[in-house]
């Protein structure tokens, strides 16, 4: 039932705020009902998420509730959007996206990775699934910047188009999620090696491989943006690798061990 009622909000909340983002102008967001319904869902979200992971102290985060919390630093992402009147059709996309990563909570077996969690592995779960997040809402900016591309590219761009930011602004704000989220991917690596007493034992050889890759892409991005003015489909180009190869660390590595092998982290 609580799932449900979660769900249902994030909807709500992005059917309120692409209606605003049609009827264009109207209200500032403290009152409009798309801001509400938002973050009713994000602290609906974030209690049943708390309340799925409680268990015992232990460390119990798997695949379902890790993409889970992921979707709580996208909801998060879709309510501040809010407060922008420009990005109401951004937020409406985002929070969608935060509803389906939020219906699998609970949903899964919770591996329990290990007995004692400390200060380290909390830091690093949280700042890892954060910057997947971030790094997920840059990749929506730039499937949102490739489609307002082509329709002004066209003889008749659709009616959509206006309700989107400049191309200056949306790229604007991609630069600056993938700048919080690479300082987040930083931490979170730097945080991980931490608790990692033996790679191989652990099962972290391809995750600690293919985060450190995502890193490196995105830190090229950032370098090439501020050395030589990369936009564009070069920017997208890299984005979207980055957010595939760190999808590939956290997930498609966790999908391997755990489904398919039965394993786990740690």
């Amino acid at each position: 039932m609580r799932g449900f009622l979660v769900i249902l909000l994030y909807l709500a909340a992005a059917a309120a705020a692409a209606h605003a983002a049609r009827r264009g102008g109207g209200r500032t967001a403290p009152r409009e009902p798309a801001l509400f319904l938002a973050g009713a869902a994000w602290l609906a979200h974030a209690l049943w998420l708390a309340d799925t992971l409680r268990p015992l102290g232990e460390v119990a985060m798997g695949l379902a509730d890790s993409a889970s919390l992921m979707g709580l630093v996208i909801g998060a992402g879709g309510v501040l959007a809010l407060f922008s009147p420009g990005y109401r059709m951004v937020a409406a996309v985002v929070l969608g996206l935060a509803a389906l990563l939020a219906a699998g909570t609970g949903s899964l077996p919770q591996p329990r990775e290990i007995a004692e969690a400390g200060w380290p592995l909390t830091v690093h779960v949280l700042l890892a699934m954060g910057s997947a997040g971030m790094f997920a809402v840059a990749a929506v900016l730039v499937v949102l910047l490739a489609l307002q591309d082509g329709q002004l590219r066209s003889k008749r761009p659709a009616t959509w188009l206006a309700s989107l930011p400049p191309v200056e602004s949306l790229e604007q704000a991609l630069f600056t999620v993938i700048g919080t989220g690479m300082a987040a991917l930083t931490v979170a690596i730097l945080a991980g090696l931490l608790f990692v007493t033996d790679l191989f034992q652990q099962h972290l050889v391809h995750k600690t491989i293919l985060a450190l890759a995502a890193w490196l892409i995105f830190a090229v991005l950032l370098i090439g943006r501020w050395r030589f003015g990369w936009r564009g489909r070069k920017a997208a180009g890299y984005t979207l690798a980055g957010f595939g190869m760190l999808a590939l660390a956290y997930f498609g590595s966790k999908f391997v061990l755990e489904i398919l092998l039965g394993r786990h982290w740690g």
